[in-house]
């Protein structure tokens, strides 16, 4: 029982710099800019913050590119997801639009889409398809172009 208190005390401690409490949740999962500022300024002062942000940026411990990369690359190339639902999954994340869109547009085509949307069509019935790949966040051009080339076969 005392080693758990212990183990408690040294973390406050720790964390009594913001940059190693950032470091500390950088260490378990990639954050946008604008999530880790959250984080932070709810221990912090905005000075200490901002402070902290730019540490990381210079240390390229935080990069919002990279993390955009990641982003996609789980939600379009794994998951499956169309160009709409990714969109909106780095914008919720608090990344901007110009800073993701000419990285979302090189790496997640509309051929790159289209084939995502092929591939997890499976054995839906086409009538249903439309209603599952807009809920996907797939393009309507790219929807249309799918279920012609499903219903020639």
């Amino acid at each position: 029982m005392r080693g758990s208190s212990r183990k408690k005390s040294n973390r406050k401690k720790r964390d009594k710099s913001p940059f190693n409490y950032a470091l500390r949740l950088l260490s378990r999962k990639d954050y946008s800019t604008f999530e880790i500022k959250k984080k932070l300024e709810a221990q912090f002062t905005d000075s200490e913050v901002e402070k902290t942000i730019e540490r990381l940026v210079e240390r390229r411990l935080l990069s919002d590119e990279r993390y955009v990369r990641r982003i996609i690359e789980k939600y379009a190339f794994i998951k499956k997801y169309g160009y709409l639902r990714v969109q909106y999954e780095l914008l919720r994340r608090g990344l901007s639009y110009e800073v993701f869109a000419p990285i979302l547009e090189s790496l997640y085509t509309e051929e790159k889409e289209k084939e995502n949307a092929i591939s997890i069509s499976g054995k839906r019935p086409v009538d249903k398809l439309q209603r599952y790949l807009t809920g996907r966040g797939y393009r309507f051009s790219v929807i249309k172009e799918v279920l012609a080339e499903l219903t020639e076969k």
